[in-house]
């Protein structure tokens, strides 16, 4: 088959524009194999190769885009791989028709002479000469057939391929395809069906996260690059690793590192795409040209009226066909988008200065929107005048309304540039500095903060400064520079900075545990007109310290105005938040999950602080409710957001909250990896809401060790600083008070019980009510008070009892069901130990169940103690022998399906077995 090459890269030029960087950079990948992030994937392929070597046949597909690091990872499982025979061939787009050409490649590999199958060959026959070299197979070495591009292979190969798969049963073989998409419309019916097989390991490859390419760019740049450039980046390659590399290699640092510099697309996708923009006629070009400047997508008339096209559709035909533009799905009026941001790159960057402002001049025309119009204004070159920036800023705070921080923040930033007096630039530098902070760019808003314009004492400048301070979580510094921006602002002659003040020492309040104060400021900045660009925590803060103070019937009230949760607008999203809060520490759990999940579309693209909040939130919320894996994916994710959009003054709670659920399931290794981070954050230390959230993780790591004197040091601190115990850390006083017994110190375990029962007694906190029940039962029967001690336990229950807090309910079972036991009740024991069994188990926490299998040992009960799997291996292996599928176990418990495919491929060699069948026989009995 002919080919039609381009004369500069020597690339096929009619391949799919979405595979050319693949193709323009044939050796990139070998050269630098795309596999960061890629472990867990690695781990996977590692265990099926161990499933293969004990005698059990084994099919993997990888999926993905063109240069996603499919042939890395499989060649990095290979250069790690022993005692393997591998066999490697390769799809290839212009020899689809080369009969056999993928089965020749081979059989030209093995050593036994085989002659290469002719195009009259039946598949069958020819599958069958394949699978009697599998049976050659020496017993100590495991075949590795490995077809990259499979989608690319002959169809002859591909049925040949079928003939030998559906056969191979017990032979040491391990099958390895390499595809963009399993569903593949070249691929036949019949390997379809196998790689859809519940058996079959699918490693779906998606671009890498952003924290994986921070990593990358840490690893390639001597300086790496800022969080919002990372975020950028990752956004404009889609996380693909050959992009990435590619630009990494070709633009300088500081454009990368810029916030209004366009970034580029690769030099070989430009010359690509330039090629296919010449295979267009002028219509088609200047199509194309018009939707580059009016951005990723957007409606058909709009693009065809600034091309200057009453009749677009055969210049959307043409563009399309060359994989430029693509339709956008039907069920409104028409719109185009770019299949790929680099394409948009591409176009737009070949345009040149003059096009381009041509066409944004043509796009001011054009735009139906303020907002649109001032931008496209600005892009074209527009001489300043103040009509511009105070469109500009008009501009800006709409965009702030909206959630669009970082179109905001560059609005606000150019109004500034271009205004003309003092006060109006330092205005507008505080609007532009505090939409940067909202989306989570603390050095840009630095640098802005350094330009800032006039006398350094200035209230503006204080306040900026003041903010900054905040958001790095040096909150000392942020009170100090606050309080002096408070005495040199007048709220009557600047209402808005003054707002701002107000609510920003309204969460520096709420940080230190000083109720009083947090309520104080925010009903100073409640009583101000409302600005934009504030962060909208205000409302959050002020209920969340009406919790601390327990006068939560009037933050209650204050949210009384609010609709059903799923009707609340964006506008009222931190009242809702602050609601949620007020739910949460009062034991209505059911009510602030309701209030959480209808508020995270509204925080998805909302400023960072309100997202990470709204993403801990319900991650505390879920842990208590039982569902752990949704707890720990928020919980991790709001660590990552605080983390990535440098909020420091949330790092040590969100990193610590982590750390203590991750510790609860035995995690131990990654919760005191996140442990390290929350330790090593600039909030840690200068909070008391950091150093409480913190201590109590240490203590749940060092109780899941089983090192109680740890716990007790971690915790026996905050007794010392009395605004720590008024945070919104989750209780730990009777983590300490089990310490303290265990440790012998009843006296002071005492004191602490002491002052734990009245507050939480009188403000009825079932949760709390039983963890101090559950704690002085413990201490009542170290002090040999059994009478005492057994009704401490009893109102424990039926405290919990009352709680949706499968976790906190089991606790108080194994202390109950431990006293019993000592008492020599075995048979109550039993019963007691029996239910927090199954409910530890089915939680996945590992520490707790190991303490009640050995007190279930103890008592002459049954345990699952010897079994080897892994509390979320047992549930999972117990779920599949009730017969369902692997997809029907992720939808009951919230994993995905490769997890639980990890989960029982674990099991089965733990057990010795390759198949669900032989799970029943297996398995310990049910507690």
């Amino acid at each position: 088959m002919a080919r039609n090459t381009d004369a500069t890269t020597g690339v096929d030029v009619d391949m799919p524009v979405n595979t050319l960087l693949h193709h323009a950079h044939p050796a990139a990948e070998a050269r630098e194999p795309s596999f960061h992030g890629r472990e867990p994937q690695l781990r996977e392929m590692e265990n099926r190769l161990r499933e293969a070597r004990a005698g059990a046949s084994r099919l993997m597909v990888v999926e993905g885009p063109p240069g996603i690091g499919k042939t890395a990872l499989v060649r990095r499982f290979l250069r790690t791989a022993d005692r393997v025979r591998v066999l490697e061939a390769s799809g290839a787009e212009n020899e689809t028709a080369l009969a056999y050409g993928v089965l020749a490649q081979l059989l030209s590999q093995t050593s036994v002479g085989e002659e290469a199958p002719g195009p009259r060959d039946e598949p069958g026959e020819v599958g069958a000469r394949l699978l009697a070299l599998a049976h050659r197979i020496p017993a100590d070495t495991v075949v590795v057939l490995v077809i990259d591009d499979a989608h690319w292979a002959d169809a002859p190969s591909l049925d040949a391929l079928t003939f030998v798969l559906r056969r191979l049963l017990s032979e040491p073989v391990l099958t390895v395809l390499a595809v963009h998409t399993p569903a593949d419309a070249q691929l036949p019916k019949g390997l379809g069906r196998l790689l859809a097989d519940d058996q079959t390991l699918r490693l779906a490859l998606d671009g890498l996260t952003a924290e994986q390419t921070g990593a990358l760019c840490d690893r390639l740049l001597p300086a790496g690059l800022p969080p919002h450039a990372v975020g950028r980046l990752h956004a404009h390659t889609r996380g693909n690793p050959l992009y990435l590399r590619a630009l990494i290699r070709e633009v300088d640092p500081e454009v990368l590192a810029a916030a209004d510099s366009p970034l580029p697309a690769p030099r070989s996708y430009e010359l690509l795409v330039r090629d296919r923009l010449a295979r267009c006629d002028a219509p088609a070009r200047n199509l194309v040209a018009a939707a580059s400047v009016l951005g990723a997508r957007a409606p058909l008339h709009r693009v065809a009226q600034l091309a200057g096209l009453e009749n677009p559709l055969p210049a959307v035909e043409q563009a399309v066909g060359q994989g430029l533009l693509e339709e956008c799905p039907a069920g409104g009026p028409p719109e185009l988008a770019f299949p790929h941001p680099l394409v948009q790159a591409a176009v737009y960057h070949q345009l040149g200065p003059a096009r381009r402002a041509e066409l944004h001049t043509g796009a001011v025309r054009a735009s139906k929107d303020a907002a649109s119009r001032t931008w496209h204004q600005l892009l074209a070159g527009r001489s300043p005048d103040p009509a511009l920036v105070a469109d500009l800023a008009t501009g800006a705070r709409r965009q702030a309304a909206a959630g669009h921080w970082s179109r905001a923040a560059s609005m606000a930033a150019h109004a500034s540039r271009l205004a003309t007096t003092r006060p109006e630039r330092e205005r507008l530098t505080v609007e532009a500095a505090d939409a940067l902070l909202c989306d989570g760019r603390a050095e840009e808003a630095a640098e802005l903060a350094r330009a800032l314009p006039g006398d350094s004492a200035r209230a503006a400048h204080r306040y900026v400064h003041g903010h900054l301070a905040f958001v790095r979580g040096e909150t000392p510094s942020a009170r100090l520079l606050l309080d002096d921006a408070w005495r040199h602002c007048d709220p009557a002659l600047d209402p808005a900075l003054a707002r701002r003040i107000a609510e920003r020492l309204s969460l520096v309040g709420l940080l230190q545990g000083e109720a009083a104060a947090a309520l104080r400021w925010a009903q100073r900045a409640g009583a101000l007109p409302p600005v934009p660009f504030t962060g909208g925590m205000l409302r959050y803060a002020q209920l969340a310290a009406l919790g601390l103070t327990d006068a939560v019937e009037e933050g209650i009230e204050r949210a009384a105005g609010l609709p059903e949760s799923v009707l609340v607008h964006s506008g009222d999203v931190d009242l809702l938040l602050g609601r949620s809060a007020l739910r949460l520490g009062f034991d209505d759990l059911e009510g602030s999950r309701a209030d959480l999940r209808s508020a995270a579309p509204l925080c998805r693209n909302g400023p960072a602080p309100l997202r990470a909040t709204a993403q801990l939130l319900l991650g505390e919320t879920e842990l208590r409710l039982g569902n752990w894996d949704v707890a720990l994916r928020e919980l991790e994710s709001a660590a990552q957001t605080a983390l990535t959009r440098g909020l420091g003054w949330l790092e040590p709670v969100a990193c610590a909250d982590a750390a203590g659920a991750l510790a609860l399931r035995g995690r131990t290794e990654r919760a005191a990896e996140y442990l390290a981070k929350a330790m090593g954050s600039g909030g840690y230390g200068h909070g008391a809401s950091g150093f409480a959230h913190v201590a109590r993780a240490r203590a749940q790591l060092a109780a899941a060790r089983g090192a109680q004197d740890e716990v007790a040091g971690a915790l026996l601190p905050l007794l010392e600083r009395e605004p720590v115990a008024r945070t919104l850390v989750a209780p730990w006083r009777d983590l300490l008070v089990d310490a303290l017994t265990t440790l012998g110190e009843h006296r002071q375990a005492e004191r602490i019980l002491d002052g734990l029962d009245a507050p939480a007694a009188h403000r009825g906190r079932r949760s709390r009510l039983a963890a101090a029940a559950r704690a002085r039962g413990t201490l009542l029967a170290a002090r040999r008070s059994p009478g005492a001690a057994e009704l401490s336990f009893r109102t424990a229950l039926g405290h919990a009892e009352q709680v949706p807090d499968p976790f906190g309910r089991a606790r108080v079972q194994l202390a109950y069901g431990a006293f019993l036991r000592r008492a020599g009740r075995r048979t109550d024991a039993t019963g007691q130990l029996r239910r927090a069994l199954r409910t530890f188990t089915e939680l996945g926490a590992a520490p707790s169940a190991a303490l009640c299998e050995r007190e279930l040992a103890a008592s002459g009960g049954a345990s699952a103690s010897d079994s080897p799997l892994t509390p979320q291996e047992l549930v999972i292996a117990r779920l599949a022998t009730s017969g369902l599928t692997n997809r029907q176990i992720a939808r009951q418990l919230v994993l995905s399906v490769k997890t639980v495919e990890f989960h029982l491929s674990h099991a089965y060699t733990k057990l010795g077995i390759t198949s669900r069948m032989g799970l029943p026989a297996k398995l310990p009995a049910r507690p």
